[in-house]
């Protein structure tokens, strides 16, 4: 507690502890490379910057050194990463301008790739908290069977914790921000959230 900070009611503390285990539900887990089928056709959707696209394309080949890849990205993309990769690619436009919506995928392309048997679907953006991950995650859920590998800035891969225990926490946790809010608001008909006071005081 920081100096001239009224300390924190029985209440207050409680609910610091139900909200850091909440918050513990939502990071991404780390995944073990071993873990993840290089045998099977990989996808990606290019996401991040070409840099960070080319850093995963080398490491991609390190790990199988003759991938059966996918990559979607937009059409303004193709040549680029054609370029960059070490491998050959099925290069897979998505025809509009920006984010990725699973709404935004043509029914035909959709179809062509439910029918490819991905083993693992590759995101370059990095966590939870990125705008429209929720987007995202719907678009390769609808691809691979399995949820998305994200790849973090230092290359390792993790995933998202399951999508029905995610939304749950989060549900959980916005509910309680709130609920917290109204407490420490002192309009509140039983008063703020504030340190209860001894007997003698």
């Amino acid at each position: 507690m920081t100096t001239g900070q009224r300390p924190q009611s029985e209440a207050a503390q409680g609910l610091r502890v139900v909200l850091d285990m909440l918050l513990q539900d939502l990071p991404l887990k780390t995944v073990d490379p071993v873990a993840l089928r290089w045998d099977r056709p990989i996808f990606v959707l290019r996401s991040a910057d070409m840099k960070k696209m080319r850093a995963f394309l080398d490491g991609l080949v390190s790990q199988c050194p003759s991938p059966v890849l996918h990559v979607m990205s937009h059409a303004r993309d193709e040549d680029a990463i054609r370029a960059m990769a070490p491998c050959d690619i099925t290069f897979h436009a998505y025809p509009t301008p920006g984010r990725y919506r699973l709404e935004g995928v043509p029914a035909a392309t959709l179809h062509t790739l439910r029918t490819v048997g991905f083993g693992t679907a590759f995101f370059l953006d990095t966590g939870t908290a990125a705008d429209l991950f929720d987007e995202v995650e719907r678009l390769l859920l609808a691809i691979v069977d399995d949820r998305p590998v994200s790849v973090l800035a230092d290359g390792t891969f993790a995933r998202a914790p399951e999508r029905g225990l995610r939304k749950r926490a989060e549900a959980a946790f916005f509910g309680l921000v709130e609920w917290y809010q109204a407490r420490l608001d002192p309009g509140f008909p039983n008063g703020p959230v504030l340190a209860q006071k001894s007997p003698s005081e």
